[in-house]
């Protein structure tokens, strides 16, 4: 199987606090760039499940719940730009909430290729930030509590 067949399926979460979004900041690669937390769903787990636990292993966050689905991105890019692994993604999307992950409290470095910062939820457009449909999509699904969307943005 070779790059451009392996599909991954994500679950990511949308975690804001005082017009804040929590993101990742990749470390261990040439060049930085900025992604919603969370990770691969494994075999017999659900979205949900996945999102929860990767907010547990990503920031030792144990009491996060989801409030709701956003959405569903499927998306492709070019080999090497956001992954070496794979082109073709599924992201399913979850509002979430959790009383220790807040933009005054610290946020432990848990993982040694990632680091949790909080961003200004208007500045997504300002850096590197990826997938980059995402930064039009997540204001729209925020902003629309009542619509969960499936985009597909196929190059």
């Amino acid at each position: 199987m070779t790059t451009k067949d392996k599909i991954h399926v994500l679950s990511r979460a949308v975690i804001l606090d005082q017009e804040h979004i929590l993101l990742c900041k990749t470390l261990d690669l040439p060049k930085a760039f900025y992604f919603l937390p969370g990770g691969h769903i494994e075999h017999g787990e659900s979205a949900k499940e996945t999102v929860l636990r990767e907010l547990h292993e990503e920031a030792g966050a144990q009491d996060c719940t989801i409030k709701r689905l956003l959405g569903c991105l499927e998306y492709t890019f070019e080999p090497g730009h956001s992954s070496i692994c794979h082109n073709h993604e599924y992201n399913f999307i979850f509002e979430v909430d959790s009383p220790s992950l807040k933009k005054e409290f610290p946020i432990p470095r848990l993982e040694d290729h990632i680091e949790l910062l909080w961003f200004p939820l208007k500045t997504l457009s300002a850096i590197d930030f990826r997938s980059e449909p995402l930064q039009n999509l997540l204001p729209k699904w925020l902003d629309n509590p009542s619509i969960q969307n499936l985009e597909s943005v196929m190059i």
